[in-house]
């Protein structure tokens, strides 16, 4: 397991084709963020989640609310529906990310791929926050908006919820961590 060191921490896009998605499907780990804002330097993740995927099939889960001691801009509660009075008893952050590197361990030691849907946003926020609480580690991700973008010419729009009404489905939470993590590991 990463322990806390010198925060040097990075992030790689792997560019794959329909036939070497095959390939990542044996083990990975669907990954998403719901924050305060669109900045990574000024806004903060409020809720993590991530979902490990076994071919095909969930192994486990991993879902929190981030207590941080800020306030939740209206316009993000608009998008997430994460309120200001769910956070409040929230788990504070250290213990959050100490959980989140277990999780992700052998991600972090490239040894499993992450995915999420526009996976930049979601990497540039986590790289930031691993780097600003110490730790390092590098992760390699597959973003399912680009996927689609090139696999499923057509579609009106990339939204993960389009793309996920175009392989029949549903998610019920939208724009929730988990939720949207394990949307986003079926697309996959």
């Amino acid at each position: 397991m990463l322990q806390p060191k010198r925060g040097l921490f990075s992030t790689y896009k792997i560019q794959v084709n329909y036939d070497e998605i095959k390939n990542l499907k044996n083990r990975y780990i669907a990954f998403d963020v719901e924050t305060t804002g669109l900045s990574p330097i000024n806004d903060k993740i409020i809720e993590v989640g991530a979902v490990l995927f076994e071919n095909g099939e969930i192994i486990k889960k991993y879902s929190y609310l981030v207590n941080l001691e800020v306030v939740i801009p209206a316009s993000a509660t608009a998008v997430n529906h994460i309120t200001n009075e769910m956070i409040q008893d929230a788990t504070k952050e250290d213990t959050v990310y100490a959980e989140l590197v277990k999780f992700l361990d052998d991600a972090l030691k490239e040894q499993t791929v992450i995915c999420a849907h526009n996976a930049t946003f979601d990497m540039k926020f986590i790289s930031e926050t691993l780097m600003r609480l110490g730790y390092d580690g590098k992760i390699h991700y597959v973003d399912t908006l680009s996927l689609s973008r090139n696999l499923f010419k057509g579609l009106h729009n990339y939204k993960q919820d389009t793309v996920a009404t175009h392989f029949e489905l549903v998610n019920f939470q939208s724009h929730r961590a988990v939720s949207d993590a394990e949307i986003c590991g079926r697309i996959l």
